[in-house]
């Protein structure tokens, strides 16, 4: 008689998704950070994930709680009625939009807010002179140990932020803060993170782009491109 075959463990499957664009300065920017709402063009990168998606069974749909993260999930997953954390939410600056923009034309200016994501993060580094990384990590490591705790879901969805997401995958990567500099997250990008019974994780997919996965259309970061936004219209 053949001995049983070795069952693998059971892995729970948790996507992790960045909100379609925004236009955080010009056309169509709102006063708040926080209140900036998805483009055009960040509704065909939901619209493409929900594609993507659409044969997948997910029984959880987490956002931030933010205008973006909201309006991205609601087209994903359309009629399914996603709960909020707002420990997902992106890391906070200190000062937005306007003041952002302001003295990026200055080269020792611009090259300090690109540096803003590492590489020399410690706990203590402020992103752009509001919420410390180390205050990031420990949220949302918070938020991660309470959604794996939730025993209700087998594969969820969690709508967030670039930075809030990179940290997280940094964690499940077992890499320090400054790993996040060294992932991108792209607008409405998925990522792939299967969790074992003991929490383990394995990483399966990052910071795919269903409308555009070979990214012909990016050669920037996104902070690059934040930045490119501010110096054309932030500081106009």
């Amino acid at each position: 008689m053949n001995p049983p075959a070795w069952p693998p463990p059971v892995r729970r499957r948790l996507w992790l998704m960045r909100h379609g664009s925004v236009a955080y300065f010009g056309p169509g920017s709102t006063t708040s950070f926080g209140d900036a709402v998805l483009t055009e063009q960040g509704c065909h990168q939901a619209d493409g994930a929900r594609e993507f998606l659409s044969n997948r069974s997910i029984d959880l749909v987490i956002t931030s709680g933010l205008p973006r993260a909201m309006q991205t999930a609601s087209r994903v997953r359309p009629g399914q009625q996603a709960t909020t954390d707002t420990r997902w939410r992106e890391i906070e600056p200190g000062q937005w939009p306007a003041a952002a923009a302001s003295g990026l034309n200055d080269k020792l200016q611009l090259t300090h807010a690109l540096n803003t994501l590492g590489p020399g993060l410690t706990r203590d580094s402020q992103f752009m002179g509001g919420e410390t990384f180390g205050s990031l990590e420990d949220r949302v490591g918070a938020a991660l140990k309470s959604l794996l705790e939730d025993t209700s879901w087998t594969e969820a969805l969690l709508v967030a932020h670039s930075v809030a997401l990179r940290c997280t995958l940094a964690r499940c990567l077992g890499g320090n803060l400054d790993t996040i500099c060294r992932i991108e997250q792209d607008a409405g990008c998925l990522n792939l993170v299967e969790f074992d019974p003991a929490g383990w994780p394995l990483v399966r997919l990052v910071n795919h782009t269903p409308p555009d996965a070979v990214k012909s259309s990016m050669r920037m970061s996104s902070l690059e491109e934040l930045l490119a936004q501010a110096l054309k219209h932030g500081s106009a």
